[in-house]
């Protein structure tokens, strides 16, 4: 979006002027401007014929961090739930992600940096070494947003050691949500931890991050910022899924 100092328009006299000017700023205010795509963002979409990461149907996607869990979804990225890192740990300096390997050995490295999304309950943590492909391996992200018309979907939620299966959930706006109290599957600490649909073709993509009360923010909702943000920080690429992809339609 041009900015009013941009505008190659002629100025045809003070009272057009000052209407550009108001309109800009009212652009502003209303946060058009943030809004409008980001120039040069590209993803990096999932080739079915030589998948990055396992294609089975994984129990070893939950890590620990902070106050609650999260997921590794490239080798120094994890993200989790903004509740999840209180200022305190951040300031200090003393988040760390915690898992167990391949092995069974406990793995604990140091976060460097977190960013929180300017108002989802989403945050990522940029990991002071990157995760070995023998330690953990990534998963997939959901591209494309999912919504109410792609029906009743069957999420798996991973925490810790725990895994719950097909939990009953739909998309609406910018959350996935399970309707019925008895149907949602939780913990206390489950906070962050990945909603994943698990798909014969992919394997596992990452849907969702648990915020509480049945609902998780979708990926998919973020993906600009996400893929901004590591891209930007990093020499780390992700990896996306389509909804065609991940739902099998």
């Amino acid at each position: 979006m041009q900015t009013a100092h941009k505008m190659q328009t002629p100025d045809h006299g003070p009272l057009r002027s000052c209407s550009r000017i108001a309109l800009a700023v009212l652009l502003l205010a209303c946060g058009v401007a943030r809004a409008a795509p980001s120039k040069g963002v590209s993803f990096k979409m999932v080739d079915q014929k030589h998948l990055p990461y396992p294609a089975k149907d994984r129990n070893d996607l939950s890590v620990y961090c902070g106050g609650g869990k999260g997921v590794l979804i490239a080798p120094r990225w994890v993200l989790t739930a903004s509740h999840c890192i209180t200022s305190r740990k951040q300031k200090a300096g003393t988040v760390r992600v915690k898992f167990a390997n391949g092995k069974g050995k406990s793995v604990r490295i140091k976060v460097d940096k977190v960013a929180r999304h300017g108002h989802k309950d989403l945050a990522l943590l940029r990991l002071a070494r990157p995760v070995k492909a023998a330690e953990r391996s990534p998963l997939l992200l959901l591209r494309e947003q999912l919504v109410a018309k792609d029906g009743l979907l069957r999420i798996k939620k991973v925490t810790g050691k725990t895994t719950w299966r097909n939990i009953p959930a739909r998309g609406k706006g910018d959350n996935l949500t399970v309707r019925k109290k008895e149907d949602r599957r939780g913990k206390a600490g489950s906070s962050g931890s990945p909603w994943v649909i698990h798909s014969r073709r992919v394997g596992d993509v990452l849907v969702g991050i648990t915020h509480g009360g049945g609902r998780a923010p979708q990926v998919a909702y973020g993906a600009r910022w996400i893929e901004e943000t590591v891209r930007t920080h990093s020499k780390d690429r992700l990896v996306w899924a389509t909804k065609r992809q991940t739902l099998g339609k």
